[in-house]
C-alpha cells in the first residue's frame, strides 16, 4: 500500500498513459470500460487520492463550501438549530463531493473567503438583515445562499431558504386565541432577524384579523439565549396581569422559559399554556409534551446546499427564494383558558 501514490505510479502499474489514468479517475470519456475498471481497482489498492490543489486547478474549484454562523461557538453548539442545519448541509455537500468549512462569529469580509480561493461558495446561517458583509456579497458575482434571508423590500437579491415563519406563527396564535387566550406572551429574538420580523408580524396580524387588540407588554425581545428565556419569562410572570399562554421563539429560549415556569410552581397547561418554535427532538418527551411549531431545519440545510452547489457549477440556480412549510404539532402543553382573562 502506498498512500503517496501518484497518477504516474498507477499508469506504470496498469501499462497505460498518464492521460488515460486521469480520464478514468475523473470519469471522463475516451477510456474503455475494462481499462477504466482496472485503473480504478489499482488506484484503490494503491490508496491513491487526487491532490486537492491539482484537482482545483483542473476543475477551477476547491470543493469547499463556506458556512458562516454569526454567533459564538458556545451559542451555536448549544442550539439544535445549528446542528440540524449543518446535518442537512453536509449530507448534500458530501454527496456532491464538497466539504464544509465553518466560520463562527467571524467579522471579516465574507467575499474575501471566495476571492482568496478558500471556498467555492458561501452559506450564511441565521443571517442578520443589517449585516454589511452580506451587502458586499449582493454587489458581486459570488455564489451565496442566505438562511433565512431578507424582507422582500430590502432589495437584496441573494438566494435564500426560509421556513414558513408567518403562516406557522399565525396558525399558532390563532389556535391559542381559539382556546380563549388573549394575554399571549411572545418571547422573540432581536429584530434584525427575519425570523423575528415575520413571526412578530404574524402575531399582530392574528389579533387584528379578529378585530382584537394585542398588548405590547406581552412581546419581549431576547438575544435568543437560554438565560434570556429564563429572565424574560420571569418578567412576564411578574406583570400585574401575567400571560395565560406564552410562545417561545427558539430551542434555546424554550428551556429557559420552562425553567422559570417550573421554579414558580406553575402547572402547564392548567395555569399557563406553552408553545415552542424549533426543531428539538426533545419536546415530545417533556412532561407535558410541548405543542410545537416544528421547523424543518434539516430540509432547509439540504435545500441551501442544493441551491448553492447548482449555482457554483452552472452559474445560476433554478431556485431563488424557497420557503419550506412548518407543522403545528398540538400536544399537551396547551389547553383551554381557565378562569377569567
Amino acid at each position: 500500500m502506498n498512500s503517496n501514490a501518484t497518477i504516474k505510479d498507477i499508469a506504470r502499474k496498469v501499462g497505460v498513459s498518464y492521460s488515460t489514468v486521469s480520464r478514468a479517475i475523473n470519469g471522463k470519456k475516451g477510456v474503455r470500460q475494462e481499462i477504466r475498471e482496472k485503473i480504478l481497482k489499482i488506484a484503490n489498492e494503491m490508496e491513491y487520492f487526487p491532490h486537492s490543489s491539482a484537482k482545483a486547478l483542473v476543475q477551477k474549484r476547491v470543493g469547499i463550501i463556506g458556512v458562516i454562523i454569526p454567533q459564538t461557538s458556545d451559542f451555536a453548539f448549544q442550539n439544535p438549530f445549528y446542528s440540524h442545519i449543518l446535518l442537512g448541509l453536509s449530507s448534500v455537500a458530501n454527496a456532491s463531493d464538497y466539504r464544509l468549512m465553518l466560520f463562527l462569529n467571524d467579522q471579516s469580509d465574507y467575499a474575501s473567503l471566495y476571492y482568496r480561493k478558500l471556498v467555492d461558495g458561501i452559506v450564511v446561517i441565521a443571517n442578520r438583515v443589517d449585516d454589511k458583509n452580506i451587502a458586499i456579497l449582493h454587489d458581486r458575482p459570488i455564489p451565496a445562499v442566505m438562511v433565512p434571508g431578507f424582507p422582500a423590500d430590502a432589495g437584496i437579491r441573494i438566494a435564500s431558504v426560509n421556513s414558513e415563519n408567518f403562516k406557522s406563527t399565525y396558525r399558532a396564535v390563532t389556535y391559542l386565541i381559539s382556546l380563549g387566550h388573549r394575554r399571549i406572551g411572545f418571547i422573540i429574538g432581536k429584530m434584525n432577524s427575519l425570523y423575528s420580523i415575520e413571526r412578530l408580524e404574524a402575531y399582530k396580524t392574528a389579533f387584528s384579523d379578529r378585530s382584537m387588540e394585542f398588548e405590547k407588554k406581552y412581546i419581549v425581545e431576547s438575544d435568543f439565549s437560554k438565560t434570556a428565556g429564563f429572565k424574560l419569562m420571569g418578567n412576564l410572570l411578574d406583570l400585574p396581569e401575567p400571560p395565560s399562554a406564552v410562545i417561545c421563539m427558539n430551542d434555546t429560549i424554550t428551556p429557559g422559559a420552562l425553567h422559570q415556569i417550573h421554579n414558580r410552581g406553575l402547572k402547564i397547561p392548567d395555569e399557563i399554556s406553552v408553545l415552542a418554535i424549533g426543531c428539538s427532538d426533545m419536546y415530545e418527551l417533556l412532561n407535558p409534551p410541548l405543542t410545537t411549531i416544528q421547523t424543518p431545519v434539516v430540509e432547509i440545510g439540504k435545500t441551501a446546499a442544493r441551491i448553492l452547489i447548482q449555482t457554483i457549477e452552472t452559474g445560476e440556480s433554478d431556485e431563488k427564494n424557497v420557503i419550506i412549510p412548518s407543522d403545528l404539532i398540538i400536544r399537551e402543553s396547551t389547553g383551554m383558558l381557565r378562569g377569567r382573562e
